[in-house]
């Protein structure tokens, strides 16, 4: 057999390949190979029957793997799209209902007052409700006590903690409750009317309260009274 044209038939086939998949062998080059291999075998000493029947079936193969290869590449498109359609149809379904979200966010207007939900793990001793700017400083700290386990809120009344009324916008909830020394586990949520939809690059939100919620947050969906 000679190896030598062999050789230089694969590298033109390889130096043939686009760069992104050059280092994949597919249907056509593993058939290019073979069929050079056989021309080019040894007339005195030719392929071996049953090594010839063990290439082809390796070609049989790999014809057969890249098919299952492609298959699975239109089912997983497919999938995807109708992932999208369906989240795209549920959030658009999501418009005038009551909502309840995961956020640790909250839309305070002029002169107004902001409910802030909060769920607990256990009952805790203390609990301080922290609020803070969209530069991060802290602007109110509310501590209550004897707070029960589940769904809870308090109502912030807009103030600081020196009693003065803050500027309108968007601001940071943190809740840390304890018994003791032991920290309760906390989440914080935000409810009301899912306003509208909103589809960005990264994914599709509720606007519910002024503040965009991912989709994905949703816990809860009621009709509005």
């Amino acid at each position: 057999m000679n190896i030598e044209n062999i050789n230089s038939l694969t590298s033109q086939v390889f130096n043939q390949r686009d760069s992104e998949n050059k280092n994949k062998l597919g249907q056509q080059e593993f058939l290019h190979l073979l069929t050079t291999q056989m021309r080019n075998q040894d007339p005195m000493n030719p392929l071996d029957g049953t090594e010839f029947a063990s290439q082809l079936a390796q070609f049989n193969t790999v014809e057969q793997l890249i098919g299952v290869n492609d298959e699975l590449k239109i089912l997983k498109s497919s999938q995807e799209l109708m992932s999208v359609s369906m989240i795209n149809s549920m959030a658009t379904s999501l418009t005038g209902k009551n909502v309840k979200a995961l956020s640790d966010q909250v839309q305070l207007a002029a002169g107004s007052t902001s409910t802030i939900h909060y769920e607990l793990n256990n009952s805790a001793e203390e609990v301080e409700v922290i609020i803070k700017n969209s530069a991060g400083d802290e602007v109110r700290r509310e501590v209550l006590s004897g707070v029960p386990s589940g769904s809870n809120s308090w109502e912030w009344d807009g103030k600081n903690s020196e009693d003065r009324s803050v500027a309108e916008g968007q601001y940071t909830v943190e809740i840390v409750a304890k018994n003791g020394d032991s920290e309760v586990g906390s989440l914080t949520f935000t409810e009301g009317i899912a306003e509208k939809v909103r589809f960005q690059g990264d994914g599709v939100y509720i606007m519910v309260n002024g503040i965009p919620v991912p989709i994905s947050d949703v816990q809860e969906v009621s009709s509005a009274e």
